[in-house]
Parts: structure tokens; C-alpha cells; sequence
């Protein structure tokens, strides 16, 4: 059950907390999430934040269409409620897309999952995940990966590989950073 943010003024709403769910751990307001899951500047050696104005983005399950055109239906559908974007820019040329997003239950993350997982056909292996928790799915230069911890949903959009395992294989970091996020 989610908590409502009480009744305060504007400006100490946002000096302040995050508004969060009921057992307190979990922000329920877009910027609260956003700031959560965003990656500072070499919390993975080597990745740094994009530079550009829309390296960063938060989006809640009323405006996902304005990022993810047609395709939103898909997530929201299934419980997504907040959804954090952000640009990495790894060792030339490797970039990474990363997606962080808040199904707000375990079985509405690993239903987003599943339909991946179903939907992709060919599979990358994640180095250190099981195929239940992360899998890849290639592109032509490098993989997408997805991945769900607890009540959150991942894609990490690996490009500038010279071969899907390689995707993979960089993507495992930037996932142990995001499951122990997760698991705070």
C-alpha cells in the first residue's frame, strides 16, 4: 500500500524527504525514485552521466507515452508507475540506456519480465544472473538487458559492442549497482 505525501507546504515538501511508500523505503514521487536509481559519475568505473539535456528523464504511468511513443500501453498495462531514463557514456564507444522502473509489486515487475523474456526469442548471458533474474536479448550491436529485483523492472540498452557477450558481460556491473539500489 502506498503512502500519500501529508498535507505540507510546497517548499518543504520538496526541502525535505521524499514522500515514500508505507514501509518507508520506497519513494512514491518521480523525482524521490528518480534520484534513487540515477548513477553518479563513475559508480561504475569508466561509465559517466551523458551531457546532454535529455540524458536524464523521470516519467510517471500518466506521461510515459511522451518517452516510450506507442509502446507505453505495454508497461502501464502491467503496473508501471514510475520510470527513470538515463544516458551513460562508457569506454568509447560503448553507451548505455539505462531504465529503472517501479511496478510497485514483485509480481507486476516479474510479469514485465516474463513478457520480455517470452517475447525475445535468442537470449545473452548476464555473468553472475540467473536467466529468472536477467537475460539479454542482442541487437546488432550489443544487447538490451532486462532484469527485475523485488518490485522494480530494469533495461539496460548496451551499445558499441563488437558482439552480444561482450554487452552482457558490461552490463553485469551496472546491474549490481541497480539490485543493490533495489534492495535498500
Amino acid at each position: 500500500m502506498i503512502a500519500s505525501c501529508r498535507s505540507l507546504p510546497v517548499l518543504t515538501v520538496l526541502a525535505s524527504l521524499a514522500c515514500t511508500s508505507a514501509d518507508g523505503d520506497r519513494p512514491t514521487d518521480a523525482e524521490g525514485f528518480g534520484q534513487r536509481y540515477r548513477f553518479a559519475n563513475n559508480e561504475v568505473t569508466g561509465w559517466t552521466q551523458g551531457s546532454s539535456a535529455l540524458a536524464y528523464s523521470v516519467w510517471t504511468d500518466a506521461n510515459l507515452t511522451g518517452k516510450i511513443d506507442g509502446a507505453a500501453p505495454v508497461y502501464v498495462d502491467r503496473g508501471c508507475k514510475l520510470a527513470m531514463y538515463q544516458d551513460l557514456l562508457g569506454p568509447d564507444p560503448q553507451i548505455c540506456t539505462v531504465v529503472a522502473m517501479d511496478f510497485v509489486t514483485d509480481p507486476q515487475a516479474t510479469a514485465m519480465f516474463e513478457y520480455q523474456k517470452e517475447s525475445a526469442g535468442d537470449s545473452v548471458f548476464v555473468p553472475g544472473y540467473d536467466e529468472s533474474v536477467a537475460f539479454g536479448y542482442p541487437s546488432l550491436t550489443g544487447a538490451t538487458v532486462y532484469a527485475h529485483v523485488k518490485a522494480y523492472y530494469f533495461e539496460l540498452q548496451m551499445d558499441g559492442y563488437p558482439d552480444q557477450d561482450s554487452a552482457g558481460a558490461a552490463a553485469a556491473p551496472l546491474l549490481r549497482v541497480l539490485e543493490s539500489k533495489a534492495r535498500k
